[in-house]
């Protein structure tokens, strides 16, 4: 500007003809470029302005991939507007608008800038705008939820816990499952937890009762099973023969075995209904379908096997594949059943996860180290193969876009450990009747001592576990777990009241969204 006023000065004083007839006539365009200079000056300054505001707003809406429409729009404008600082009297910026194509989020603004001295020349204004692309960096993500649905949690607690968890389900899964994906596998758990279809698979096959085809009304009662394979002193269970139906329900001893008979010591049949057909004779030894053991009051009991599934004693506090080392069987009292609920493996499918949860019921003791254990199991690679579709098959540890999580969630301290396949001697109070107790005391220890050796493992494979305690208050087991299996003090949660636990999986959710977005 200073070489431009002295370039014109020269020219004024200069009295030649030629040079008086060339500033006539430079005059007017140097003037408005001068003008020009000063004006654009200014849109250079706002442009800055509105890039590095717009760039905020990028930031906040690419670090909030689950916002509806209208709520994303809510956000970049607050963020907008708290780091647009410049003076009403350059103009009013427009309201930013974003479109998202793939990963990809493009925010944009504008504004009319009133000029000042290019209106000498009849240029009242100058349009102009900024643009910000925010390149979501996605990562995928895999959760396993660990929910406690044990008696203790009946009534409004559960109801609680429902909406708590769908409204994870709701934040963490995205709808856009590509490039990158979201997954969420659930283990409700009480005294066990149910594998359902999978369980062969990961606790071994149970043995198969053995068909009868005869049973004499004599003393002692002859039972036909062709190729049977039992020995006298074995302990059988039969049911489901028609007609003799004095024999169904109870447990028998073998005699005098044949490759395709025995007797039933000591069982007088003379007086009993006569053979018509059918029925099963069990075994009662660990594994099968029955088991008959010396129980913790000081008498004998057979509990039927389940579905659910107890720790195992050898590579208790890895994850080594069940093909390796099998998971302990369940015998399960009628009084404290096997969970009804079933796990789900690895699924980006809302309604299905939701459907899940929804079906959740109350009942049962406390076998927290078995639901640590199977949120693990859920991300462990090590487990794919009982999952039959690849998409419930976990990912390697390791993956430099992969991100793995565990939720722990309890209501109380753990106290149902397991000896051979029954709830041991020294479980918990609360974990049931004595004599639905195995006579001998939980080989891995109890129930809070495992799973914080599992947790301590889990951790070490890299998994990010948030522990949830609802309701706990001051009981000193249940802290100790909970403190001791989070990753830090920041993911541990104690929930109060329903609202509080709703409020504790949202911001768990939330948390676990923004590790997957950043920008």
């Amino acid at each position: 500007m200073r070489s431009l006023l002295a370039f014109m000065r020269h020219l004024w004083v200069d009295r030649r003809g030629n040079v008086a007839m060339i500033y006539a006539i430079a005059l007017v365009p140097m003037v408005v470029c001068a003008c020009a200079a000063l004006d654009f000056a200014r849109a250079v300054m706002v442009r800055s302005a509105m890039a590095a505001a717009l760039d905020g707003a990028g930031l906040a809406v690419g670090a909030s991939p689950n916002l509806a429409p209208d709520a994303v729009q809510t956000l970049a404008q607050s963020y907008f507007n708290a780091n647009y600082r410049v003076d009403s009297s350059y103009g009013v910026p427009q309201a930013v608008s974003i479109s998202q194509s793939g990963q990809d989020v493009t925010l944009n603004v504008s504004i009319t800038m009133p000029t000042v001295m290019m209106k000498l020349v009849g240029v009242s204004s100058i349009p102009v705008d900024a643009t910000a692309v925010i390149t979501r960096n996605s990562k995928n993500i895999e959760v396993a939820l660990a929910l406690d649905t044990t008696g203790s949690m009946s009534g409004t607690k559960i109801a609680d816990l429902k909406t708590a968890a769908s409204d994870l389900i709701d934040i963490v899964v995205q709808d856009q499952q590509s490039p990158t994906y979201t997954k969420v596998a659930i283990a409700p758990y009480t005294m066990g937890v149910n594998l359902g279809s999978y369980a062969d698979q990961a606790r071994g096959a149970l043995a198969a009762g053995k068909a009868i085809t005869g049973a004499s009304r004599a003393n002692p009662v002859v039972i036909t099973a062709p190729g049977h394979a039992y020995a006298n002193g074995d302990i059988i269970y039969i049911a489901g023969v028609a007609g003799m139906t004095q024999l169904n329900g109870n447990t028998y001893t073998v005699a005098n075995k044949t490759t395709n008979s025995f007797e039933l010591k000591n069982v007088d049949g003379r007086n009993y209904g006569s053979y018509a057909g059918g029925g099963t004779a069990y075994c009662t030894k660990l594994g099968c379908q029955y088991y008959f053991f010396a129980n913790a009051a000081g008498g004998s009991t057979l509990l039927p096997a389940s579905s659910c599934v107890s720790e195992r004693t050898t590579n208790a506090y890895n994850d080594a594949a069940p093909s390796l080392t099998p998971l302990g069987y369940n015998y399960a009292a009628s009084s404290n059943p096997c969970i009804n609920a079933t796990i789900m493996p690895l699924s980006s499918d809302k309604p299905a996860l939701k459907a899940t949860v929804e079906g959740l019921s109350a009942a049962g003791s406390t076998a927290g180290h078995i639901g640590v254990a199977w949120a693990w199991y859920l991300l462990s690679p090590a487990f794919s193969y009982l999952w039959p579709s690849s998409t419930q098959q976990p990912a390697a540890y390791g993956g430099d876009n992969l991100i793995k999580v565990a939720v722990l969630m309890t209501d109380g301290a753990f106290n149902t450990p397991y000896c051979n396949g029954v709830i041991s001697r020294d479980a918990g109070s609360g974990s049931g009747n004595t004599s639905d107790h195995i006579n001998c005391n939980a080989p891995n220890g109890s129930s809070a001592s495992q799973a914080k050796q599992l947790c301590s493992a889990m951790k070490a494979k890299g998994i990010i576990v948030y522990t949830v305690g609802f309701q706990v208050g001051n009981d000193a087991s249940a802290l100790d777990v909970l403190n001791s299996c989070a990753t830090d003090s920041a993911h541990a949660y104690f929930p109060s009241s329903g609202s509080d636990l709703k409020n504790a999986f949202r911001d768990i959710a939330q948390q676990i969204t923004n590790l997957r977005v950043k920008s």
